[in-house]
């Protein structure tokens, strides 16, 4: 009696096996199925063994099986299993853990009857998965936390203030001379070095925080310094910060926490943007003065020419006309320069400037500047000359382009040479790149300022006319090219300003003896007058055409292009300038009818149209020439020449 109680409470149940009899039994009425038969002499329950079977859950029912098989085949004499079965309650699956040995046999020896145990354990099996899956989610978390600091780059470190030592986990974060691992797989490093690899600049106020901190004389510390703790070829910015979490009995601190972040790019793109703030407020105040300075530049050329066309109006004498023409046409070509400028400024802003590639002849080139240049500077104590040529050369590039950043160079060069020379020319490196210069004997430029004459809106000199974008332009223009710019000067001495162009730009074939071009000065023109009809819907550009030309040529003007047609039909004039931009029918339209008409007669555009892409576009339909406006007499007179000699 003693015995069944004592298995009752420990919710065991005894059962027994007939295998002869295919049964199995047990003496307790609260296990037994709802169909189980009545109970035997004995008041034992039966069960047959495949309602045995239907028990078990499917997952664990052929193992239950085979254990069984092999008890009875003498395969093996015991098994000690654990079971999920539905024996006490039909409504929901319980955990059982059976135990069964061979009780009997025949005189064969073969098993003939079975013995042994059932237990309940369905509370002890969900208190065991449950503490599974509290010990799974908390490795996850584990891991999800040190995926996190990893990804940030937080390195959670400990402070043993007995030993005088940090330590942290993290491998990849550790000094190549550090000691460890240690058998928990931490590396060691001891405060006094950890600090001394610190920056100067900052190690004494760290050290000096950590003992406020150790001291009681802070809560936390939290500090920033550069330190190459574990890369000694230079310096990484960290974040630190810690606290003291544990105590002794006396009140004295035992231990430090804290966590460590490296925040180089941080730091780096703080810098970045201190900077960029900085250039920024330096370009506002620039622009600022900038715009100060352009109204200047503006109005002074243009006051020298409303003033002296009002003059010259009243002036009499032929020299005092020629001298107010003279400063109307400095005033003028200065303003255009500005204008010019501040419009190739928007297009580089805007990334549009535009370039037209073609081959020319480099040293036409170099002569056609210094002509120019000789004729801008009126000084005759200063010596411009083209100094270096190859003869031969070929350049593909944009002419247009290129004049303009050596005519910017020249023109600076005069600006500060008051006496000596203004040497310039080409040739070809060492390294096969094309070396262009252009070197004065003028004032200089300071040392401090050297590095700031390509910047836009800066003006070495206030006092000299300019607007201080020339330069930049330069840059961008070569830059553009390929090619590379920079200055060399000595204060006092002069200056040299060069730029580098791509080998494969120039071509030096062999010379061949060209036939020098016909030069037809104005001189030349016949005194029977060519006729040149004029397309121009504006009156006061018609009237400048007519003073320029009209005492060497007959002139027909036509109000628009459908005017212009019919007036070709008419007269079959020898030379037609025509404008773009006309009411009812425009140059492009107009010429493409005139063409139809006559595929020879010269016709040159004449128009304020005067971007490269516009220029392509004009010469592409048909056109022969074009001129943009403002229009200079002695151009359009040599454009004339060059397309009717003899006229």
């Amino acid at each position: 009696m003693a015995l069944s109680s004592a298995l009752s409470l420990a919710k065991v149940i005894p059962w027994g096996c007939d295998i002869e009899k295919n049964i199995f039994y047990c003496d307790y009425n609260a296990y037994h199925p709802d169909n189980a038969m009545e109970p035997d002499e004995h008041g034992c329950y039966v069960v047959p063994m495949d309602n045995y079977f239907t028990g078990i859950h499917p997952a664990y029912r052929q193992e239950a099986i085979r254990m069984i098989s092999e008890l009875t085949e003498g395969i093996r004499t015991e098994f000690h299993e654990t079971y999920r079965v539905h024996w006490f309650n039909k409504q929901q699956w319980e955990w059982v853990q059976i135990q069964c040995n061979v009780a009997r046999r025949s005189a064969e020896g073969k098993p003939i009857s079975l013995i042994g145990s059932a237990q309940r354990i369905t509370e002890q099996k969900e208190t065991e998965q449950a503490l599974l899956q509290a010990k799974e989610e908390l490795n996850i978390k584990n891991v999800m936390l040190s995926s996190v600091l990893k990804i940030a780059h937080v390195i959670p470190w400990y402070g043993d203030l007995k030993a005088g030592t940090f330590s942290c986990d993290y491998n990849e974060y550790h000094h190549e001379k550090a000691s460890g691992p240690n058998e928990k797989g931490e590396y060691m490093l001891s405060f006094d070095s950890f600090f001394s690899r610190i920056h100067p600049d900052y190690q004494e106020h760290a050290f000096k925080q950590f003992n406020n901190l150790i001291a009681g004389h802070i809560a936390e510390y939290h500090e920033v310094y550069p330190i190459h703790w574990y890369n000694d070829l230079e310096y990484e910015w960290l974040e630190t910060q810690s606290s003291i979490p544990k105590y002794g009995s006396d009140g004295s601190p035992l231990q430090l926490i804290g966590s460590a972040r490296v925040i180089t790019a941080q730091k780096q793109m703080e810098e970045s943007l201190r900077k960029a703030k900085e250039q920024a407020e330096r370009s506002n105040t620039l622009k600022s003065a900038f715009l100060a300075n352009m109204s200047h530049e503006i109005r002074t050329p243009l006051n020298a020419i409303v003033g002296f066309s009002e003059l010259l109006a009243d002036a009499e004498e032929e020299e005092e006309k020629k001298e107010y023409l003279q400063i109307i046409r400095n005033s003028n070509a200065l303003l255009l320069q500005l204008i010019g400028d501040i419009l190739d400024l928007s297009k580089i802003e805007a990334g549009t400037l535009e370039f037209s590639f073609a081959d020319h002849d480099l040293n036409k080139i170099m002569e056609e500047l210094e002509q120019t240049a000789r004729m801008k500077i009126f000084n005759p104590a200063i010596e411009v000359v083209c100094k270096d040529r190859i003869p031969g050369c070929m350049i593909h590039t944009d002419r247009g382009r290129l004049l303009q950043v050596l005519h910017n160079f020249i023109n600076n060069a005069a600006k500060f040479t008051g006496q000596g020379y203004i040497h310039f020319g080409y040739r070809q490196q060492s390294d096969g790149r094309w070396y262009f210069y252009v070197e004065d004997s003028g004032c200089g430029i300071p040392t401090d300022k050297i590095d700031d004459v390509f910047e836009r809106f800066v003006k070495l000199d206030a006092k000299v006319k300019g607007t201080g974008l020339g330069l930049a332009i330069s840059k961008s223009i070569i830059e553009r090219l390929g090619g590379e710019i920079g200055v060399s000067s000595v204060e006092g001495e002069g200056s040299t300003f060069w730029f580098l162009l791509p080998s494969e730009c120039i071509t030096t074939p062999t010379p061949i003896e060209k036939i020098k071009e016909e030069e037809f000065p104005l001189s030349r023109i016949k005194t029977d007058k060519t006729t040149l009809l004029i397309a121009e819907d504006d009156a006061a550009n018609y009237k400048l055409f007519e003073v320029m030309l009209k005492k060497h040529y007959t002139l027909l003007h036509a109000w628009n292009g459908r005017e212009a047609v019919e007036m070709f039909k008419a007269h079959r004039p020898d030379i037609i300038l025509m404008d773009i931009k006309m009411p009812e029918m425009d140059g492009y339209e107009a010429t493409a009818a005139i063409r139809q008409l006559s595929p020879d007669i010269p016709i040159i555009a004449v128009t304020a149209f005067a971007y490269p892409e516009d220029m392509r576009r004009i010469l592409s339909s048909g056109f022969d020439g074009c001129l943009p406006k403002p229009v200079c007499a002695d151009n359009l007179k040599k454009k004339i020449l060059e397309l009717c000699p003899g006229k």
